[in-house]
Formats: C-alpha cells, sequence, structure tokens
C-alpha cells in the first residue's frame, strides 16, 4: 500500500494545483462558517413575506451552501481526472 493511501484503500490526493486547492477548501469551509458566527442572523428585522430575517438568511444560505458544494464536489473530480462531460 502506498504512503498516500489509508487503510480503505482510498486515495485522498488530488492532482489539482494549490490555488484548485485553496478554491475547494474555501468553497467547503465557508458556509460553515456563516452558519457558525450565529449573532450576524439572529435578529426579526427585516422580513421578507412576513418571515423574520433568521429564517429567510438561513434559507437561502442552505441553498448557496449546495452550490458552493456541488461547483466544489466538481472541482475535485476534475483535479482527481473524473469524468469530464
Amino acid at each position: 500500500m502506498s504512503s498516500e493511501e489509508s487503510d480503505t484503500g482510498w486515495n485522498y490526493s488530488a492532482k489539482g494545483t494549490t490555488g484548485q486547492k485553496v478554491i475547494v477548501a474555501i468553497l467547503l469551509i465557508f458556509p460553515m462558517l456563516i452558519f457558525g458566527i450565529t449573532p450576524l442572523y439572529n435578529k426579526d428585522k427585516p422580513t421578507l413575506l412576513g418571515l423574520p430575517f433568521f429564517y429567510w438568511f438561513e434559507t437561502i444560505w442552505l441553498v448557496v451552501s449546495a452550490v458552493f458544494y456541488v461547483i466544489a464536489a466538481l472541482m475535485l473530480n476534475r483535479m482527481e481526472g473524473g469524468d469530464s462531460q
């Protein structure tokens, strides 16, 4: 077994450039930071369609996070030489 493989046999080293890896890391970490800073969005005003800020802000960030994760997954797939359809 090579040093790049774990006991499960998975190869965790992506072959992209350092810049690509940094972008993937930012795409994965940024949403966690936003959700972690609760005082940023722990308020009632402004409202949107009668919903307090807290609810619509989190709902929007759930969608944005999903988009970030898809982009990161596609970038990792491309870096590892996956299907480029």
